[in-house]
Order: structure tokens, then sequence, then C-alpha cells
């Protein structure tokens, strides 16, 4: 069920949304901690560069990809995960579970404005979500060690990180050991299904693909010249 690809040298799972969901479940029904998190090309494209973002992605514990171009590079791209992907099915199915079963959450994001219109967002489609803390880290006046203290007290079951990168990544490395939470799942900044007009969403998709495609080019050609 947990099929890899390998995207210059990230090793990233390509499950439906349905078998994520099984996974997951399944992980948080044993009570062990489980990170997941949204997986786009910015992600991808900064992990060359910055170890510690790669370090992240690849200690999380599933990954969710989160741009459908990312398939298409590598002809992974079938109508399945091309409508999932579009759709932002994962967090809609995963936020209806949360609900159902009556988990405590906590939104863990970089500014005010963001946040709480992420909170706003989840409440008007999931009105009796349990929102039990909300840490805004550009409030933060001490240590992030702060943050967290703060997070554990009030014992939430899911952790949503709104966080930009790489300071999901950061936050997600030094502090995973301590987050006394069932599930972490780090979503980023990008709102679920959100689109520009067609037009202009269109021509930003091509443009992101030929970036990436140019990068997996790059990448397979450094790979060629260690063997040599």
């Amino acid at each position: 069920m947990n099929k890899k690809i390998d995207i210059a040298g990230l090793q990233l799972d390509n499950c439906t949304v349905r078998e994520s969901i099984m996974l997951l479940e399944r992980a948080m029904s044993e009570q062990s901690f489980f990170s997941i998190a949204e997986i786009n090309m910015d992600t991808i494209l900064r992990a060359e560069t910055d170890e510690r973002v790669k370090e992240a992605v690849q200690r999380l514990n599933h990954t969710i990809i989160a741009e459908e171009n990312i398939l298409r590079a590598v002809d992974y791209c079938t109508m399945q995960r091309q409508h999932e992907i579009a759709d932002g099915t994962f967090f809609y199915e995963l936020m209806k579970r949360v609900e159902r079963n009556h988990l405590s959450v906590c939104l863990l994001g970089e500014t005010q404005d963001a946040t709480l219109s992420m909170q706003s967002l989840i409440l008007e489609r999931f009105p009796r979500m349990n929102i039990v803390d909300v840490e805004i880290l550009e409030q933060c006046t001490g240590e992030l060690d702060n943050v967290i203290n703060e997070i554990n007290i009030k014992t939430p079951d899911v952790v949503v990180s709104l966080l930009p990168s790489p300071e999901q990544e950061y936050f997600f490395l030094d502090y995973r050991d301590k987050i006394f939470a069932k599930l972490w799942y780090a979503m980023g900044t990008e709102k679920p299904a959100e689109h520009k007009s067609r037009i202009a969403a269109f021509f930003n998709e091509k443009k992101r693909l030929r970036i990436l495609l140019r990068h997996l080019t790059k990448y397979q050609e450094q790979e060629a010249s260690k063997d040599e």
C-alpha cells in the first residue's frame, strides 16, 4: 500500500487518499506519534540546497503530494490522483475524521492574520471541530520552547502546522520529540483547493512544471557525473 516515488533524491509516498487515511487511522489507533506533511514543489526545490529541509521530509512517517506537477514530472499522474490533489481531498477527509472522532486540535501558524483565516475556514466547513489552542509564532517573545509548553498544556490530539517552509521543517526537526500529540499534520500556508482563475492557473502550472523538470534533469546529470 505504501508506494514510494523518488523525486530528486527525496523518497515521497504516492498513495491514494483512501490508502493514506487507512494508514493514518491504524497508526493513531496504536497511540503512537504520527507525522504527516503536504509536500509541494517549493519544498522539493528547497531540499536540494537545505539539508535540514531534506532531513525533515525524510523523517516524516508519511507524505502527501500536494501538487499534480510533481507526479506529472515523473509520469505518475493518474486521473484519480490528479483529482484528489486538485480538490485537496486529503485535507477534507482528514478533517472530517478529526471532527467526527471528537479529536482536539491545535493550530500552529506564523502570523495572526493567516492563522485566524485558516481557523475560520476550518470552522466554516467543520463547525464541530474542537480547536483547543491557537499558537502564533510572531507573538512568541521568548524561546520557542514556550510555544511547545503551551501546546502540551492543552494536550491536543492533533497539531496542524500552518508554518511556511523552511520554518515548518526546522520546527518539526527541533521539536518533534517534545510534542505530546497523536498527530503532526503539516499543511503549510496553502489553503486547500485554493485556485486562481483557470487561465492564470493553467499558465502558472505550466511554468512550475518546467521549473521542476529542469530541476530533475540537473539532479540526474549530477548523479550521472558521480558514477563516471
